[in-house]
């Protein structure tokens, strides 16, 4: 009985078995149709969740045996099939790629692996709806990220990174489900270990690896921020700091609440200007709010930091954002708030709190209090009200009963402003109007051939006394329009006068002299206060004879917002100093254009092609209605004859502020495109004419550097200005190759720079209109080091 329920029961068995073995061969049948459906396109088959599954397990076992063609190929379906028009398709062949990633993630496939992921980042970054599925593929793109990192395959990891970014930056629009998942994404792979390496190649790195862990760095999130900043208020090295505050910004919007929790923190001064140079780099004027109440911060350099944040970024805020920082800085930052409030325009709101200002000046600091009365007069002259009389009357009488005689230049400064604003409280009928003076420059030969026009009915008075030979009373009519024309700041005219006079009555050296003195006196009264504040250290630097001469050999010019000034590739000799306004300096590099810097008023710009021998390597472009005066060469020249020491005082002035090469090489860009190999060869050139073919021009110079584009030559000239006439010419260079012939290369010069002063040597820069051939290169090279 025994023996047979146990025959019973293996029978059984044995027919469970084969049932099992049955259905494991249909299922197996069933695989084959569905994947040869699946194939031919057939979607429907991802319907069923036994096809799910099972094409996971037959890519990993396609991959394992020897056919991984068909592995990836049924992966690159199923990655089509997630971008499919039908929400339910998509989501079936993303459930199939996430079960191949999970299976993938044991395996050491790395390839396989990596298609699968970057084909779940390209789904995350197309799909428009949230599918349950979408946690599963953040989880795994994380694992995925992490080992990337961990495998130092940065270059992988940031393309898939960039996904991640975008979608939760914003730039690709998801749900906020979507967006917090991959906001959790970025703060897991955000680790600390792996911050710290990158920021380690940041910081001392160089070359494509540094570039790429700078690009990781800046996409990694809200953590990412928050180590990089943590690093910026930790370090003590100065470059450290300057490539941090750089790159910080460059995280985008995803700072902002960082640097505002900040903020709130008790932090040391240094860490709060930080902070606020941050958001001023950001460029985002709305953020200015951030900052304002760190006006009260008790440390001078905080302020001074918030003020620059308030002019870079205040936008059309900015006048509201300076008036009350007016009542909350030290007394030492006053000054300069003054002026900027003037130039933006002397509203009825302004020139209260500036009267009020004024009428508590007993409690301004004694060091910065005379400047800071002077530039609320000069201010106030855009304030026409009874108050302001009243406030500056009683400061001239102050400082008279103080002593100083009503003639220093806080009492001059007064006294000039009420001549201007009380004709404009007096009644309509009893007023003086007034033509605003318009100042006219010898260098001006526009003004110079009005100016004779003008002269033409007493040039006929002249003629009449000379031929009655009348020679005192024409001397006397002569010196008195001449000294007439200088009052009137007729400078023009007073200086053709002067020549006049000599002309007529060479002994009249005492006229000439008296019309001198008052051209002088007029001239030196003419540059403005609020000019002699914003070049004050200019004026420090030269004795002043020579900044006025200076300031008088200009001519004034001004741009409308967007205008360019000066197009990278110019050659113009010019140097421009910004009154008012504010110049964008940029560069272009290829089909890209990198802006430099934010130039304002009292920065000169223009120092290479006006004092070394150079095209323009930037476009200065008027970002605001911007006015400047403008110094020409030739005009400049001319001046030397008088001051010829101001040529070199000038230069080392303009030459201490910021260079545009080292403004190139903060930006990251490199301008030198070819490779230079170091050479030394004598060689031919010869200038071509205006048909470019060779002039009777030739000269020998000796090849300092060649690469493909271009070569350097060091050649001897006699003066400077002869360097200066080379600039743009065209120019054939025979480069020789020995019993093969050799090249002959035309270019333009685009550079010529002074090497040594006694030897007269200048480097001349040529730029080929054709590369030569790497093949040439190398053969040039090798014969001339031979």
């Amino acid at each position: 009985m025994d023996i047979d329920q146990k025959q019973k029961e293996q029978a059984l068995q044995k027919a469970k078995e084969l049932m099992a073995e049955g259905e494991k061969q249909r299922a197996q049948l069933r695989l084959s149709r569905q994947l040869e459906e699946f194939e031919l396109g057939n979607t429907k088959v991802l319907l069923h969740d036994e096809f799910i599954g099972n094409i996971s397990q037959r890519i990993i076992k396609d991959s394992h045996e020897g056919s991984p063609g068909r592995a990836a190929s049924l992966v690159e379906k199923l990655g089509k099939h997630s971008c499919d028009e039908e929400g339910e398709i998509r989501e079936r062949a993303v459930m199939a790629l996430s079960f191949c990633s999970g299976l993938l993630s044991t395996e050491e496939d790395i390839e396989l692996l990596d298609k699968v992921t970057f084909l779940l980042a390209h789904w995350l970054k197309v799909e428009t709806n949230y599918y349950p599925v979408c946690e599963t593929v953040c989880r795994q793109l994380q694992q995925n990220g992490l080992r990337m990192l961990d495998e130092g395959r940065w270059q992988q990891f940031d393309s898939l990174l960039e996904i991640l970014f975008h979608i939760q930056s914003g730039v690709l629009e998801k749900g906020n489900v979507i967006r917090g998942l991959v906001a959790r994404t970025l703060d897991t792979l955000a680790a600390e270990h792996i911050l710290e390496e990158l920021t380690l190649v940041c910081l001392n790195g160089q070359g494509g690896r540094q570039i790429l862990a700078e690009k990781i760095l800046t996409r990694l999130g809200r953590r990412s921020v928050i180590f990089l900043l943590e690093k910026l208020l930790l370090s003590q090295q100065k470059n450290e700091r300057l490539r941090l505050i750089k790159l910080i910004p460059e995280t985008g919007k995803v700072a902002v609440p960082v640097l505002k929790e900040y903020l709130t923190k008790d932090l040391p001064w240094y860490g709060v200007r930080n902070i606020v140079l941050l958001i001023a780099v950001m460029g985002d004027s709305s953020l200015v709010p951030l900052v304002l109440p760190s006006l009260k911060n008790a440390d001078i350099r905080v302020q001074q930091q918030v003020i620059d944040c308030i002019h870079d970024l205040g936008g059309g805020d900015k006048k509201k954002y300076l008036l009350a920082a007016l009542s909350l800085v030290d007394d030492e930052l006053k000054p300069p708030l003054v002026v900027w409030l003037g130039q933006l325009g002397c509203s009825a709101e302004c020139a209260d709190v500036l009267l009020d200002l004024l009428a508590d000046r007993d409690a301004f600091a004694a060091h910065v209090r005379e400047d800071l009365l002077g530039q609320l007069c000069i201010a106030l002259r855009l304030a026409p009200k009874q108050r302001t009389v009243i406030l500056l009357r009683q400061l001239v009488a102050e400082r008279e009963k103080q002593g100083k005689s009503g003639h220093d230049s806080v009492s001059l400064i007064a006294r000039r402003t009420l001549q201007i604003i009380e004709p404009q409280l007096q009644p309509v009928g009893n007023q003086n109007i007034d033509k605003e003076v318009e100042v006219s420059f010898a260098s001006d030969s526009e003004a110079e051939q009005r100016a004779r026009l003008n002269l033409r009915d007493l040039d006929t008075q002249i003629q009449q006394l000379l031929q009655a030979k009348k020679i005192k009373e024409v001397t006397v009519l002569i010196a008195e329009h001449a000294v007439h024309a200088a009052k009137e700041k007729d400078f023009v005219t007073a200086d053709i006068l002067r020549d006049r006079l000599l002309a007529v009555n060479p002994n009249a050296l005492i006229e000439v002299i008296r019309v001198s003195e008052a051209i002088e006196e007029e001239k030196s009264n003419a540059i403005s206060s609020h000019h002699l504040s914003l070049w004050s250290e200019l004026y420090d630097f030269l004795d002043s004879d020579s900044f006025t001469a200076l300031y008088h050999c200009q001519r004034f010019k001004e741009y409308q917002a967007e205008e360019v000034i000066v197009q990278q590739g110019d050659i113009n000799s010019t140097l421009y100093f910004i009154n008012a306004g504010t110049v964008g300096m940029t560069c272009r590099q290829g089909q890209k254009e990198i802006f430099l810097k934010r130039l304002k008023p009292g920065e000169i710009v223009g120092v290479g092609p006006f004092f070394d021998v150079s095209v323009w390597t930037v476009t200065l472009t008027a970002m605001s209605a911007v006015k400047l005066q403008v110094l020409e060469r030739e005009d400049f020249i001319k001046l030397l004859v008088q001051h010829p020491g101001l040529e070199s005082t000038l230069g080392d002035f303009c030459r201490r502020s910021y260079k545009i090469s080292e403004l190139l090489r903060i930006s990251g860009e490199n301008r030198r495109e070819d490779i230079r190999h170091s050479t030394q060869k004598i060689i031919v050139n010869n200038l071509l004419d205006g048909r470019d073919n060779p002039s009777q021009q030739r000269f020998k110079g000796q090849v300092e550097d060649l690469s493909l584009g271009g070569l350097s030559l060091m050649i001897r000239l006699s003066k400077k200005e002869n360097a200066r006439l080379l600039l743009g010419r065209r120019i054939v260079s025979s480069l020789p190759m020995g019993t093969d012939g050799g090249l002959e290369c035309k270019g333009e010069i685009i550079g010529v720079s002074l090497q040594d002063y006694i030897d007269k040597n200048y480097r001349v820069h040529v730029r080929f209109d054709q590369p030569i051939g790497a093949d040439d290169l190398k053969n040039l090279l090798v014969h001339w080091h031979n």
